[in-house]
């Protein structure tokens, strides 16, 4: 590679030199010893550009020998590297905020900074240096004053590793996150859950789906706070039941039967006639092809999706029973449910249905339902005016983790995963323009924000 020294033109800059400046190391006053010039490649939309620093370099008489020179860079070129502060910073911007892999980083910066000379590799160590330097302890003090009252907590296993992380749904931000080998157990959940409640966090709902790693200990670290299961995973397992319970539905139709070998008879009687067995067929295909629409929400139906469901509820047996269970239950967790007594009234009312009690394939979901335990934990959500009902923010953050992670290829090492998750979780929902809190309902009906003092009471 041709030293930045011959590749020329490049601009100037002469550090102002004073004949004594303080040790980096010790503090002592050194002498000056000689002006030494440093080239640095900077970012340049036209061309490219290299800048030459004339640097005032020292040597300190207290230090021990070989340690004694240093020299006094101005704050946008003190790095060890080939470039400039800025040029570090806008090439890591494309990685940490755009979210490019580190080639596709290093082609853009060579297109558009002309940065002709930058490497994959370099970019990486930039990442992780910036990783490894994180301040966590600030980080950690600003999301205790950006902290809703609301946590949401998930695992997420990575090769022989796993994650458990923990965010706040509503204002949208990473808090904290704990890796360990094999699977979790609840001591190293109550180990992380007894580091947040150190640095000062007291919520007032904390959202899982339905591992038993996470009630127990929610219950001994904060006794106070409130458990909501989340709603998603229990319809979607409910769902998975259903679609179940679907085809049942579907294999009770009658079913076209085998056609004699050779060549079908024509008579004056049938001729130019459906045939029966082709209505079948094509009745058995619509209803088939409705199963896509049948746990979909009415409202996310399209006209043609709705037409072809509402010909399918004709077509097959119990079918349109089955459809009228799938709405009750997205009615019974839905925006219109705003109260204890309102989703307890709807639930007994699916629950005391004639309907769905005669029909054997509901059976399994009609159990889910009917468990008062899971029902308490599953509409805790209700004791707040904006709580989430779902642990999916935390999920999205751990498939951010994972997209990243395989988008950029290199970060395998414990040194790289460790960066990537240091960054993602300082980083600031670009949404977010003022914290949100969590509102408590009244026993009146108003709504009050419930203060860290006021839960730790």
């Amino acid at each position: 590679m041709v030293p930045l020294s011959q590749k020329g033109p490049f601009r100037t800059i002469h550090v102002m030199a004073s004949p004594v400046a303080p040790c980096p190391r010790c503090g002592a006053l050194a002498k000056l010893n000689e002006i030494r010039p440093r080239f640095f490649w900077e970012p340049h939309f036209e061309r490219e550009s290299i800048v030459e620093v004339m640097v005032p370099c020292y040597i300190c008489s207290a230090c021990p020998l070989g340690e004694r020179w240093f020299m006094v860079l101005p704050h946008d070129y003190q790095t060890s590297g080939q470039y400039t502060v800025m040029a570090k910073l806008m090439v890591l911007a494309l990685v940490s905020e755009a979210g490019m892999a580190f080639e596709v980083a290093a082609a853009f910066a060579a297109t558009y900074f002309h940065l002709t000379q930058l490497h994959a590799t370099t970019i990486m160590d930039w990442f992780r240096d910036k990783g490894e330097h994180v301040d966590k302890a600030a980080h950690m003090q600003n999301a205790l004053k950006l902290f809703s009252g609301q946590m949401a907590i998930d695992e997420v296993y990575d090769g022989g590793y796993y994650q458990i992380k923990v965010t706040d749904p509503l204002s949208g931000l990473e808090i904290v996150w704990k890796m360990g080998k094999g699977s979790p157990n609840e001591e190293d959940v109550k180990t992380l859950l007894l580091e947040l409640k150190a640095a000062g966090f007291m919520p007032s709902l904390i959202v899982t789906d339905g591992s038993t790693l996470y009630p127990k200990v929610i219950k001994e670290v904060w006794p106070a706070c409130e458990h909501q299961r989340c709603v998603f995973h229990v319809i979607k397992q409910i769902n998975v039941l259903l679609m179940q319970a679907f085809w049942v539905l579907y294999n009770a139709m009658p079913k076209v039967p085998k056609r004699k070998p050779g060549r079908p008879r024509k008579n004056k009687s049938n001729r130019g006639r459906k045939r029966s067995d082709e209505t079948r067929k094509a009745n058995r295909l619509t209803v088939k092809n409705a199963r896509f629409f049948l746990m979909t929400r009415e409202e996310h139906l399209t006209d043609d999706e709705r037409a072809t469901l509402n010909a399918a509820l004709g077509l097959c047996q119990g079918l349109s029973e089955l459809r009228r269970f799938v709405l009750a239950v997205y009615e019974l967790f839905g925006p219109t449910t705003d109260s204890h007594e309102c989703a307890t009234a709807r639930r007994d009312a699916i629950l005391n249905n004639p309907a769905f009690q005669t029909m054997a394939c509901l059976s399994k979901a009609m159990k889910i339902l009917s468990d008062d335990d899971l029902f308490i934990r599953l509409t805790r959500y209700l004791d707040f005016e904006n709580a989430e009902k779902t642990s999916n923010h935390v999920e999205r953050m751990n498939r951010l983790y994972r997209k990243r992670q395989k988008g950029h290829y290199r970060l395998r090492s414990l040194r790289s995963i460790f960066a990537l998750l240091d960054l993602l979780r300082t980083r600031r929902p670009a949404h977010m323009k003022e914290p949100l809190k969590l509102i408590r309902k009244s026993r009146d009906g108003c709504c009050t924000q419930q203060t860290e003092m006021e839960v730790a009471a």
